[in-house]
């Protein structure tokens, strides 16, 4: 989830948007989010509209930390990727594991304001392609995880707990799985463009082919001149 601002895309610190879910799930549950008390039985906040339209923000910036990034503002980054072995001898390597937003994060940091950055997408989707994550669909949701190949470079699948007291998944990173993610940089760069490449073919492809089913569809026009003569 991404929203453009002036040109920019806006995405959100982590802290900033688990407390945002907090507010609103005791909003939601008739509690005020400053002191935990009790709202009043005829509060507008307890339409039942409202509480339901709460409780769906709040499953969305859940299924959004599950699967998105977090930063600030930032400005556009138009200048190709490239990082220096001193450059990425800078980027944070913590022995508590961490999301990928907050390695994609750490990375970001390290770069010129104005340089493409990795973003979270593109390194998850090469882990993906070298089979360290997979997608797996339950009721009804559809996320990467981690695989045999991803466990044994330091990727896990675990449990976490919302500010509703609901648990979910996501992957965490330990130390060996953020050093394998920053010495891969370059590769995690060239599959994205080349995926990018691929996918625009692809469009290319589909929308010839749509065409030319249109035009076969269509019946062939009739010559006026050999209508006249028959």
């Amino acid at each position: 989830m991404k929203k453009k601002v002036a040109d920019r895309t806006m995405v959100f610190e982590e802290a900033d948007v688990f407390t945002a879910q907090k507010y609103l799930r005791n909003l939601a549950s008739g509690r005020s989010p400053l002191d935990g008390e009790d709202l009043a039985e005829d509060h507008l906040l307890r339409d039942p509209a409202l509480v339901s339209a709460m409780n769906l923000a709040a499953d969305l910036l859940e299924a959004w930390m599950d699967n998105g990034g977090f930063n600030r503002v930032e400005p556009d980054r138009t200048r190709p990727f490239e990082i220096s072995d001193t450059d990425r001898s800078k980027i944070e390597i913590s022995e508590e594991a961490v999301g990928i937003m907050t390695i994609a994060n750490r990375i970001s940091k390290v770069l010129p304001y104005d340089m493409k950055t990795v973003r979270y997408g593109q390194i998850s989707a090469w882990l993906q392609y070298i089979g360290a994550l997979e997608w797996e669909e339950e009721a009804g949701k559809k996320r990467r995880v981690s695989t045999a190949v991803g466990e044994q470079l330091g990727i896990r699948n675990v449990s976490r707990r919302a500010a509703d007291g609901t648990t979910y998944r996501k992957n965490v990173y330990d130390a060996n799985a953020q050093r394998f993610i920053l010495d891969n940089l370059e590769g995690i760069m060239s599959y994205s463009s080349q995926a990018k490449v691929k996918e625009a073919a692809e469009k290319v492809e589909a929308s010839q082919s749509k065409e030319d089913a249109s035009k076969k569809a269509k019946p062939p026009k009739k010559d006026p001149a050999s209508s006249e003569e028959a």
